[in-house]
């Protein structure tokens, strides 16, 4: 080894072994003999470090925030994999006649297994979209031959049934929908559902709850009940006397008739969406990155807190 070569390895030891004493605490007094440049050099490095602890934070927020977006499909995966049997949704009204009291078992994030009759049938993107007879359930189901999309409409197109046609019988045109699957509340929905909730809104004249505010939904239904109460008034006074007497008709609707006439027209609707054929253990993918995810966050949270206790030493 040359002298050059010499004098370059004992700097190189030197500028460690003093770079550790100083991250250690070590305070040096006069009598050290110490390189200015070398002490103006750690104390450099250490004031850039700062960037570090910045950096973690910023990491584990970012990650933590990713397997909150998660949560749901995590929920699911541990659901139970038998499906929560909701029924055949036409005869929902037959059932809430008999009970009042009765409602359907739909919940948020469930497994379940429906039937019903589609209609209001549109697709696009490679999907099918309709609504089943006698419930605010609506399903997507997976199209075997994808289909363009129609951007002026968020990705919806309107289909006719297939099998549609003058003369048919309505069994013939009508295929009645037997299925499992995910079932989740449009309110809770992920941002990529809007282009659908706007499709239906748009072409069928629906509301959804969601979207309007409490003071909106008292506008609506103050704007419906002045609806009832003008056309109550104009059947009254186009009617005889006579007739009246006949129906029972009175000048004012009663308390019973505005009530039936508000359930019959809700302002808005509380709406589900089943996607057809997700099982809880499609989610596995889900749930294997979360915990990745959340090693990397322990592993993260664990070098922040080092860097902290060195900072206070």
């Amino acid at each position: 080894m040359t002298s050059e070569e010499s004098t370059k390895a004992d700097k190189k030891r030197e500028r460690s072994d003093l770079e550790k004493r100083f991250l250690e605490g070590y305070a040096y007094d006069e009598g050290d003999d110490f390189d200015e440049e070398l002490l103006e050099l750690v104390e450099n490095r250490q004031r850039g470090s700062v960037l570090r602890p910045i950096l973690m934070i910023l990491v584990i927020v970012v990650v933590s925030s990713v397997i909150y977006d998660w949560r749901d499909e995590i929920e699911y995966f541990f659901a139970d994999s038998e499906p929560v049997e909701i029924g055949d949704t036409t005869r929902f009204s037959s059932r809430a006649a008999q009970d009042p009291d009765w409602e359907p078992p739909v919940a948020h994030n469930r497994y379940v297994s429906i039937g019903g009759m589609p209609t209001r049938v549109s697709r696009g993107g490679g999907y099918e979209f309709f609504r089943l007879v006698g419930a605010e359930i609506y399903v997507q189901r997976k199209l075997e031959i994808d289909d363009d999309e129609d951007p002026d409409r968020g990705g919806v197109v309107s289909m006719v049934p297939e099998r549609a046609g003058p003369g048919l019988p309505i069994d013939e045109h009508r295929r009645r929908y037997e299925g499992e699957g995910r079932l989740i509340a449009f309110a809770k929905a992920p941002e990529r559902v809007r282009g659908l909730k706007e499709h239906y809104a748009e072409h069928y004249n629906l509301r959804f709850c969601e979207d309007y505010t409490e003071r909106q939904l008292e506008d609506f239904r103050a704007q419906q009940l002045e609806t009832l109460l003008s056309r109550h008034r104009q059947r009254y006074e186009q009617t005889d006397k006579e007739r009246r007497e006949e129906l029972g008709l009175e000048r004012e609707p009663s308390d019973s008739e505005i009530r039936r006439y508000l359930d019959e027209r809700p302002v808005c609707v509380d709406a589900y969406l089943v996607h057809d054929g997700q099982r809880p253990a499609d989610q596995w993918w889900y749930v294997l990155f979360s915990a990745l995810l959340g090693l990397f966050v322990l592993f993260t949270a664990y070098k922040l807190v080092r860097w902290f206790q060195a900072w206070l030493r």
